[in-house]
């Protein structure tokens, strides 16, 4: 069976059919249409293949706004939950703070009942903050726990080995499938080393896991671009 003349993909697809669609303007019209074509049907094909050209770039600027759109939706909801943790954070620390306080304002009432501590009990703990460092080229410092911005208070969860850290090349995935695992680490800050030869964005987020070796929810992923 041969091949199809008529390459495979949209965008190869519009390319040939723009070529004949020149060529047809242009050798008929020289030519006197000897090839057989009247100046009509040259005219009718000229509209076609102009038509979907201009429907096919409408449909890529759409997609591509689309995509930039749900990364800035993405990065704009994790920036208000960090700012959201950090006052939360605030508040919990205040001696004034009391448990109707707590409940009122919708923020987490420590249970004062001990409880033998179950194997998905991480599942219930709130997930590991990063904040991150790219301050040394070629590197970026990854602090993740409750308090990432103050080491000498960051204490990781009762019950809790470590945490997973995962990372994304090119900021944060459109598909939860495109993390990758960077490391599991017992103690923050953990050191990510990187190679790359221009400003490249990354994207990192962690999660606990438990003495089980259970793995919590992942928390809110922190973005940054690497120097080189």
């Amino acid at each position: 069976m041969m091949a199809d003349y008529i390459p495979s993909g949209e965008a190869a697809k519009i390319r040939w059919m723009w070529r004949l669609m020149v060529w047809l303007a242009d050798n008929g019209a020289v030519n006197g249409f000897k090839y057989g074509f009247t100046l009509d049907e040259v005219c009718a094909y000229y509209f076609l293949v102009l038509q979907a050209k201009l429907a096919a770039d409408s449909a890529a600027e759409k997609e591509v706004a689309y995509r930039a759109g749900v990364v800035a939706k993405r990065e704009a909801v994790a920036a208000a939950i960090a700012r959201s943790r950090d006052f939360v954070r605030r508040l919990q620390a205040l001696p004034a703070m009391t448990d109707a306080v707590r409940a009122e304002a919708g923020i987490t009432v420590p249970d004062t009942t001990k409880t033998t501590e179950s194997p998905l009990a991480v599942e219930e703990l709130t997930p590991p903050d990063v904040v991150l460092d790219w301050s040394k080229r070629q590197r970026v410092t990854i602090h993740f726990g409750l308090n990432p911005h103050d080491e000498n208070h960051n204490a990781k969860p009762a019950g809790v080995h470590a945490a997973q850290i995962q990372y994304h090349r090119g900021g944060i995935p459109e598909h939860e499938a495109d993390w990758l695992t960077l490391d599991i680490d017992s103690a923050s800050p953990y050191i990510h080393v990187v190679h790359e030869d221009e400003p490249t964005t990354y994207a990192y987020r962690a999660c606990w896991v438990s003495k089980h070796l259970k793995r919590g929810p992942y928390g809110d992923p922190a973005v940054c671009t690497v120097s080189v």
